[in-house]
């Protein structure tokens, strides 16, 4: 070999370990490490999800075949396909009244001088924080025929016969979710109003267009991708709902599709196979709804916001602003006043008939559900608390540190695996919690962490993390690269440049992340009620058990206990997140 090809051969090593040397740095091993994380985490249980649901169960329950026996059954079946319909007609009924509710409580608050408007606007935020099953079980005890508290002042008072409303059917359903995700189309919408450029709306005044032409003409189609996406995210949300359906229409004949997926889930005769089917079928529609919403409605926004320095105009309703703030108070007496005050009225007595009776009144139903200490204390409500507060805490640390790392991969490296973490952040948002739950329970049925908290904590973090992937990216964002930078260019690894540069400024949006993913795994139903098993109870399966074994004002108690640890996070995220928390 001669020198000159021995040369050669040395400075192609070279650049060889040249290269390897920039692809092994710790943000591309990091970013290897975490995608793989989240790639096991949230592909897995849908992949074992899709081949369990060509699983067949035999008729005596003991071995399976491979077909599509599942699939069939979905259209064969004598409930199956009612259940189908009843989730298409409650999803499109809820989203109906929810994009009506969101939309115009956003533009009241946005774009008029309704009164009070900028004090109303955190209690229109209130039901995206709390449960929608206790809602229902409140207002089951606000519009039951025949015990319903309304129901029965109407008759007292008014001396009106027979029942004014009645929630126990699918109509009740559509009220209850319309009402309480209201506030997410509110959220896609209100942003957008705050920001039009006002010349837009000016220019069809000066042609003679009055107030309501013009809103309908020029403002909401400049907002409908903002309106397009909530109305999709209500559908969706209102497609995987558990709480609801199973208190106000499972029990009288209107099964929907998360009802039967939960009753083939769970019990002694459970086929999960079947259950995976049908959480496939659901996942699909889903999945496509929103595809949708990201591949045609996402980037169709119109140039609402210019280059020019404005503040959008405060329209003068006249007389006309007075029935707005009514509006707006009567949302809020229909979504958060009445629901809590008649739990508490309904919790307070030993035994509800729909009246108040106050000789009647006693603190025991708060006593067995929330002293374990005590000879009555009930072991699903009291080992539901200590259970959600456990996968609270431990949850919402461990996903926030995940969101953090991802975060920063995303947007401050540029790692090899950026693009599919990035992607696989993006996935569990497109499945509901009971589809991902199923997931789950089929991919760790046989492993040591089933029967354990460990399930439930990897399914919560699986399925939310990415919300606080996204608060934190967001403000992320708004911070300078070279920041970051600098700090690299000094000699600082990207583990210091974090823990030095970036984490100290993110701190009040980690916290509020914290808080909001707190929140929402202190409410969880729809993963907790396919995972838990005895001893591993959360407070949501407490309500339920409850529900479904002991009393209404038992079942109210551990409601309100709910609501007011709910209620007291929420006070501390507004705190931490500010006042234009969510909404700017």
């Amino acid at each position: 070999m001669t020198t000159e090809t021995y040369s050669s051969n040395a400075v192609e090593r070279s650049r060889l370990n040249n290269r390897l040397r920039a692809m092994v740095t710790q943000e591309n091993l990091i970013t290897l490490v975490v995608a793989l994380i989240v790639a096991g985490a949230v592909i897995v249980p849908l992949v074992v999800l899709f081949v369990s649901s060509f699983k067949v169960l035999d008729p005596a329950g003991w071995d399976t075949t491979w077909g599509f026996g599942n699939y069939v059954t979905m259209f064969t079946d004598r409930i199956i396909p009612k259940a189908f319909v009843n989730t298409l007609i409650i999803s499109s009924g809820s989203t109906i009244l929810a994009t009506f509710l969101g939309v115009s409580l956003a533009w009241i608050n946005a774009r008029t001088n309704c009164p009070g408007r900028s004090y109303l606007e955190p209690y229109n935020l209130i039901p995206f924080f709390l449960s929608p099953f206790v809602g229902a079980i409140a207002w089951h005890n606000l519009g039951e025929p025949q015990t319903g508290l309304l129901n029965n002042l109407a008759r007292e008072v008014f001396g009106i016969e027979g029942a004014i409303i009645n929630v126990d059917n699918i109509w009740g359903v559509i009220w209850v979710t319309g009402i309480f995700f209201a506030p997410l189309v509110y959220l896609f919408v209100v942003g957008s109003l705050r920001r039009m450029d006002p010349s837009l709306e000016d220019s069809a005044r000066t042609t003679g267009a009055g107030l309501f032409r013009t809103t309908m003409t020029v403002t909401l189609p400049l907002v409908m991708p903002g309106i397009l996406s909530g109305a999709i995210i209500v559908f969706v949300t209102s497609a995987g709902e558990f709480g609801v359906p199973f208190k106000l229409s499972a029990p009288y004949g209107w099964e929907t599709l998360t009802t039967q997926i939960f009753s083939k889930a769970v019990g002694d005769d459970a086929n999960h196979h079947m259950g995976a089917a049908m959480s496939m079928a659901l996942g699909i529609i889903t999945v496509f709804l929103i595809w949708v919403q990201q591949r045609y409605i996402a980037p169709r926004s119109f140039t609402t916001v210019t280059g020019k320095g404005f503040r959008p105009n405060v329209l003068d309703l006249g007389p006309w602003r007075w029935v707005a703030f009514g509006y707006n108070i009567f949302f809020i007496m229909v979504a958060v006043v009445l629901p809590i005050v008649c739990l508490i009225i309904v919790s307070l007595h030993p035994v509800w008939t729909g009246k108040i009776v106050l000789a009647d009144i006693t603190t025991i139903n708060y006593v067995k559900t929330l002293m374990w200490w005590h000879p009555e204390a009930i072991s699903a409500a009291t080992n539901g608390i200590g259970n959600s507060l456990i996968l609270a805490f431990g949850g919402a640390s461990i996903s926030m540190v995940l969101a953090l790392v991802i975060s920063y991969m995303i947007h401050r490296t540029k790692g090899f695996g950026v693009r599919m973490l990035d992607f696989l952040s993006m996935v569990p948002i497109g499945f509901p919690g009971i589809v991902l739950a199923m997931g789950v329970l089929v991919t760790y049925i046989q492993t040591p962490i089933y029967a354990t908290l460990w399930i439930l904590m990897l399914a919560y973090i699986t399925r939310f993390f990415p919300y606080g992937q996204r608060n934190i990216s967001s403000i992320m964002l708004a911070i300078s690269e070279e920041l970051d930078q600098s700090s690299r260019m000094a000699g600082a690894s990207w583990f210091t440049t974090l823990r030095r540069i970036t984490i100290p400024l993110l701190k009040p949006g980690l916290f509020a992340g914290w808080i909001l993913l707190f929140i929402i795994f202190l409410r969880e139903l729809s993963i907790s009620i396919i995972l838990f098993t005895t001893g591993t109870e959360t407070l949501s399966v407490g309500v339920y058990y409850l529900t479904n074994f002991e009393n209404e004002p038992l079942t109210s108690a551990l409601s309100m206990a709910q609501t007011v640890m709910l209620l007291i996070a929420i006070y501390a995220f507004r705190r931490l997140a500010g006042r234009e928390a969510l909404t700017a």
